[in-house]
């Protein structure tokens, strides 16, 4: 096992992707050195504004989109669409994902390649209209929708049809307050136990250390080798100059993502403390006065609270 940081040397790639663009390039690399035949991209669909999953076989096809921040049945799509896999399939995958996508492929006889995301949880896709609501865009008005990309940490940008362009950064932001509210994932993400995706083949992370977050502007990625096909491949992909890297510590890694394994370490030990969390969070009367009512920055503050005195318990034992 194997940790990096580094960027694409392809300047566009690692401009539009999430942050650093080695996934984006790995996926090429692997379609020009004909070591896949099938990988899966996404597009916009602005009827249901949600991201929508087609099978592709040739980098061509391939759309840079960010990342997606609203629920996508993966599983059910590639179990859906094994016929049409040619080759081995690479694809990107969150952790609770991978494993299941590894091993429908497998059992259908098809090699698979996977690029984890790491993952502090999943949006269901209301906080997108949500979002919408809190800026006064109409549903039926937007076109496009992009939660990531076109610098680091960059936001969310989204086009209307009147041709109109909005932009909601990622940090401290109403998109932030939405994203970090715990009122928009899903169930399963309050047991999540696996937030660096260690059963892929390579995962991806935001570099969120002190040195990057203070001078990046364009994006790096963090990259960790869970097998030693993907180990490889990221160093050919690094001789064939696709790609900057130098080696970090896995140390490293693990602290860019230290406050979301915290909370998710607490989260395992205090099961009836967040099931009494989410008991609340769905009541419609709740949802009502912090969604509706308008007090969402009082619901955050409420919910740090809650997160902050479990991890204090943690520590103290």
């Amino acid at each position: 096992m194997k940790s990096y940081i580094g960027y694409s040397t392809n300047p566009d790639i690692r401009y539009k992707a999430t942050s650093g663009g080695i996934g984006t390039t790995i996926i090429k690399w692997l379609f020009d050195n004909k070591l896949i035949g099938t990988s899966i991209s996404f597009e916009f669909d602005p009827i249901t504004l949600r991201y929508v999953p087609k099978i592709i076989h040739s980098f061509d096809e391939y759309q840079i989109c960010g990342s997606i921040y609203q629920e996508i049945d993966l599983i059910g799509f590639v179990k859906s669409h094994q016929n049409e896999i040619k080759g081995t399939l690479a694809c990107f995958a969150l952790p609770c994902q991978t494993k299941a996508i590894k091993s429908i492929c497998e059992r259908h006889g098809h090699k698979v390649f996977i690029i984890g995301l790491t993952c502090s949880s999943q949006q269901t896709l209301d906080a997108t209209k949500y979002l919408l609501k809190r800026i006064n865009i109409k549903e039926q008005n937007v076109c496009h929708i992009q939660y990531r990309g076109n610098g680091w940490p960059s936001g969310i940008t989204i086009k209307t049809k009147v041709n109109k362009k909005t932009f909601i950064a990622n940090n401290a932001s109403i998109w932030n307050r939405i994203f970090h509210s715990r009122l928009f994932i899903r169930p399963k993400c309050f047991m999540c136990k696996d937030t660096l995706n260690q059963h892929s083949d390579i995962a991806l992370a935001d570099p969120w250390l002190k040195e990057y977050i203070s001078s990046e502007k364009i994006g790096m990625t963090l990259a960790t080798c869970f097998s030693e096909t993907g180990n490889h491949i990221l160093t050919q992909a690094q001789n064939d100059n696709y790609i900057h890297a130098n080696e970090i510590s896995y140390q490293q890694v693990i602290l860019s993502q230290k406050s979301t394994l915290d909370r998710k370490e607490s989260y395992r030990h205090h099961p009836d403390r967040i099931k009494l969390f989410r008991q609340l969070c769905t009541k419609p009367w709740y949802r009502f006065l912090v969604l509706d009512i308008g007090l969402l920055s009082l619901h955050c503050k409420i919910k740090n609270c809650f997160e902050k005195t479990m991890l204090l318990k943690e520590k103290r034992k």
